[in-house]
């Protein structure tokens, strides 16, 4: 592509993810931003990191470089903020049951798998290898925070009696996450179509079989109790 370009180094550090400054001009396309985070998301998945850079984003996004090198100071920070949008998690209702929570959760995760970009994420894992960095900026930034409410969650349940046949968060966190990780890898092409119109009863039952696994005694009978 002719013009400028961009020179990475081949290491770059960890940086947080934050908001790039508004200046005093016009305010930003939030169209050209979407445009950006799915073709960022797109070159990831086609190219991993070795062909990631800001010039096949821009090519990919219809977007100048110019725009991209405004919003992001490098090409981790883009990819983070790529991966992070999958990774949304919706709120917790606070009158929700330890159940609805966690169906909740399984239901986040899930839909940011079967996302069309959803697989991105595990290409990750298979460049960690060569490409540490990327692996520590993924859980820090975008892994660990989603860990730690479910984590809080399982704690909580295990110490008021709700969950009492447990005492390990990080058990039932990898049983949960292991479980749907493998519905998603092990299910062919051919049945997706089928796996997302069951997947609401696949994840209040699964969800339901763990609970029973880890002694499940609903809020409201243990307030009777």
């Amino acid at each position: 592509m002719a013009g400028r370009k961009s020179v990475q180094p081949a290491h770059e550090p960890v940086h947080a993810v934050r908001p790039q400054p508004q200046g005093r001009g016009r305010p930003r396309d939030a169209d050209v931003d979407r445009r950006i985070i799915a073709a960022a998301q797109q070159v990831y998945t086609d190219r991993g990191w070795a062909g990631f850079n800001f010039d096949v984003v821009a090519k990919t996004a219809g977007a100048s470089k110019d725009a991209i090198y405004r919003r992001y100071e490098s090409r981790m920070q883009l990819l983070i903020a790529a991966l992070s949008v999958p990774a949304a998690a919706s709120r917790f209702d606070p009158e929700a049951t330890l159940r609805d929570r966690l169906v909740q959760i399984a239901r986040d995760v899930l839909n940011s798998w079967v996302d069309p970009n959803g697989l991105l994420v595990f290409r990750i894992f298979v460049e960690a290898a060569s490409n540490p960095e990327l692996l520590e900026a993924y859980h820090h930034q975008v892994a660990f925070p989603h860990v730690r409410r479910m984590r809080d969650t399982i704690r909580q349940a295990i110490h008021d009696g709700t969950l009492s046949d447990i005492d390990s968060s990080t058990a039932f966190i990898d049983a949960l996450i292991g479980g749907l990780m493998m519905h998603v890898l092990a299910t062919p092409p051919n049945l997706r179509e089928t796996m997302l119109d069951k997947s609401e009863n696949y994840l209040t039952g699964y969800v339901d079989l763990l609970l029973r696994g880890a002694g499940y005694q609903p809020e409201s009978q243990r307030d009777q109790d």
